[in-house]
């Protein structure tokens, strides 16, 4: 979440990608009978591309529907802190680099794993378990996969 609210709602930006892509709650007011609902959007650029209706003040993990936004639904993960998110994404690229391995394309491979080494970089407790854990495994495959290319360097 950012430090911004909307609709008495945290709003949330992509770590990355910052405001281009944000998740926030908005007020719809029915035509007829002039009450006002609200629902969560997750929008582009300003753009509406899904939407959940919903009262609740957090960000719903189910009841997405497309508006301007392409097919699969995304699935949405509400982490609580930054160091949450930068694990998550560091996890998706160690598996991302793992299907590499298996298909025997050792560049992607490396490729994967120094994005989550990257990811890794950015967490602020790198004492805890969770962070070292995840730096061992990312630094050995990496490792394995330069081997494989007959270039040991990690």
């Amino acid at each position: 979440a950012t430090e911004k609210e909307y609709c008495e709602a945290p709003v949330y930006e992509h770590a990355d990608r910052g405001q281009e892509l944000k998740i926030t709650r908005e007020p719809h007011k029915n035509a007829k009978t002039g009450a006002v609902k609200h629902g969560w959007l997750l929008g582009k650029s300003g753009q509406p591309l899904y939407g959940a209706r919903t009262e609740s003040l957090t960000v719903p993990a189910s009841g997405w529907k497309k508006f301007g936004g392409d097919e699969p639904i995304p699935a949405i993960k509400v982490l609580l802190h930054m160091d949450e998110v930068f694990f998550f994404s560091a996890d998706d690229s160690k598996l991302a680099g793992d299907d590499a391995m298996e298909q025997k394309d050792w560049q992607s491979a490396i490729q994967h794993y120094t994005a989550g080494i990257d990811m890794l970089k950015r967490t602020t407790d790198r004492l805890n378990e969770g962070f070292r854990s995840r730096a061992c495994l990312l630094l050995t495959q990496r490792g394995t996969a330069h081997l494989q290319l007959k270039e040991p360097k990690a």
